[in-house]
């Protein structure tokens, strides 16, 4: 029950909601005196330079609300090896994405860093991985190693991809860790249940000043340590505790759609799939007039009905699942489908 966690843990994270909107706040200011900012371009979703700084000191607030919080239980979060093997991750992720909104990194680079970084971190659950007999043959559990390591490093990317609307990236963290809170809570998980309390009160932080308009941008450094964090609590609690894996999956169901569908349609067009672009659904809406508010509110309203699909697939039966993602992804899709139509015939 969340009332197990007691006073103290709310009372961290209340302290991490205005630790991180203040630093949020103060990298603002500086970004404008060193002129680190995202100037608009033809790809832009926004029209004035806007700071890209505000991901480090989110990620920051995290990291010391978890390091914290372990100083007062030690029994919880960094006491967990699993958990602090993610935050290891997370952070050298935050500090790579840092480093490329400064410098720009060749696309290649990164990739190579993301992956190495990942199968590191996803090598000590090999034993947990499942074993499974093909025709006679008992397929190797090192063979899960790449699977996972790159599912891990998509979903940092598509973080990324889908971090490009006032509000939205910050509140799918926001709305995506509360329900994790829950759940872990619900699995008698307290340092998952914590860890995600604390990464949703440093995104919250975050959120007020990114909410549209918005004054700051979280950068490849916020998306990284978020894409990261979600990417590998996917695969670790998976392996390790009784959370199926859909249901570590679902809530960011808009974001896989999306970034995933467009990523082939850019592919088989032969376009740079690496370089910005403004054609993902929910940067198309803002092509035919809607206000970033109004599309950061309808994403995160399927981020909601996501969840909630999540918790109905908890103690369901593998069809039920199943039937249960195929109605949420199809509703979703056809909503990307109404959208594109809207968009073409809008278009001049």
């Amino acid at each position: 029950m969340v009332s197990e966690y007691g006073v103290v843990i709310l009372v961290f994270a209340l302290g991490a909601v205005v630790f991180s909107g203040t630093g949020v706040y103060i990298a603002v200011r500086l970004a404008r005196r060193t002129g680190l900012m995202d100037i608009p371009n033809e790809r832009s979703s926004h029209a004035f330079p806007t700071p890209r700084v505000g991901g480090m000191p989110m990620a920051a607030t995290a990291v010391l609300a978890l390091v914290s919080w372990s100083a007062v239980d030690r029994s919880q979060v960094l006491a967990d090896p699993r958990i602090a093997n993610l935050l290891w991750f997370c952070t050298a992720m935050a500090l790579l994405g840092f480093l490329d909104d400064l410098r720009n990194l060749p696309p290649m680079h990164r990739f190579v860093a993301q992956m190495t970084g990942a199968l590191f971190m996803v090598l000590p659950w090999i034993s947990f991985f499942p074993i499974i007999g093909l025709a006679g043959w008992i397929v190797p559990q090192a063979l899960w190693l790449p699977i996972a390591a790159f599912w891990v490093v998509w979903m940092l990317n598509l973080y990324n991809f889908m971090d490009g609307i006032d509000g939205l990236a910050g509140g799918e963290a926001v709305a995506a860790s509360l329900f994790f809170f829950l759940l872990f809570t619900y699995f008698g998980e307290p340092g998952w249940a914590a860890a995600n309390l604390f990464v949703a009160a440093a995104a919250m932080g975050f959120l007020l000043l990114n909410w549209a308009p918005a004054r700051v941008f979280m950068g490849d450094a916020g998306s990284g340590f978020l894409g990261a964090f979600y990417g590998m609590q996917s695969v670790a609690a998976h392996l390790t505790t009784q959370v199926p894996f859909p249901v570590l999956i679902l809530p960011f169901a808009n974001f896989v759609l999306d970034a995933t569908i467009t990523l082939f349609r850019r592919v088989l067009s032969n376009e740079r799939w690496y370089e910005a672009h403004r054609s993902h659904v929910y940067q198309r809406m803002a092509n035919f007039g809607w206000s970033h508010q109004s599309v950061a509110i309808l994403e995160l309203v399927v981020v909601v009905i996501s969840c909630l699909t999540a918790a109905a697939c908890v103690h369901a039966t593998i069809s039920m699942r199943v039937l249960l993602t195929s109605i949420l992804l199809a509703g979703i899709a056809s909503v990307g489908i109404w959208i594109v139509r809207r968009e073409r015939i809008s278009s001049p």
